[in-house]
């Protein structure tokens, strides 16, 4: 079981409140960034985000009970910051360009895989822009950043069994939404 956050980095009361946040923006912000990336799809706008969400977490660093959940409390804080940008310019950022293969001696079975994932990941990506900034965060929360359904109802305010049944409508939306587009593709 991980140590909590005070005996595992040795933060004492006297520490002073610069080296506490420099300490939580080293370990959280690529967890931070990721949230908000997902939700944004652009790099600028996320580091600018991200930066945003440690701004309003150390003014409001009192209200946070347990110094061990600022990794949940600061993720909610930058994906509520990018929906709220999203829903001020009302569009989605779409799109992640394809990497590019770089070894020349690649098997054509494993570039085509490759190129399988990718589409997969790809078609993923686009299926959950479609969804509700909502349901986005949820997802986002319990499969990219692997929050448990109690860490999830603290993290988001909510009832757990709440939590269960956004989470599940959020996987049924996305379910329909990835089988349209197998449906589609088989059509052609």
């Amino acid at each position: 079981m991980e140590k909590s956050i005070n005996s595992k980095y040795n933060i004492k009361a006297q520490d002073s409140v610069e080296e506490f946040q420099y300490l939580m923006y080293k370990l959280y912000y690529k967890d931070v960034f990721r949230t908000v990336y997902y939700i944004t799809k652009d790099k600028e706008l996320s580091k600018e985000l991200t930066n945003e969400a440690y701004l309003k977490a150390y003014n409001k660093l009192e209200t946070l009970n347990d110094v061990n959940n600022f990794k949940q409390w600061i993720c909610v804080i930058g994906a509520n910051l990018a929906k709220n940008h999203i829903r001020k310019k009302s569009k989605f950022v779409s799109s992640y360009p394809m990497e590019t293969l770089e070894d020349d001696k690649i098997t054509e079975d494993i570039v085509i895989e490759s190129i399988e994932k990718e589409e997969t990941k790809e078609t993923v990506k686009k299926a959950l822009n479609q969804l509700y900034p909502d349901s986005k965060e949820i997802i986002t929360l319990r499969y990219y950043h692997d929050l448990n359904y109690d860490e999830l109802a603290k993290s988001l305010c909510l009832k757990k069994g709440t939590v269960k049944s956004r989470l599940n409508r959020a996987k049924n939306k996305l379910y329909n939404i990835l089988k349209l587009v197998g449906e589609k593709n088989e059509q052609k």
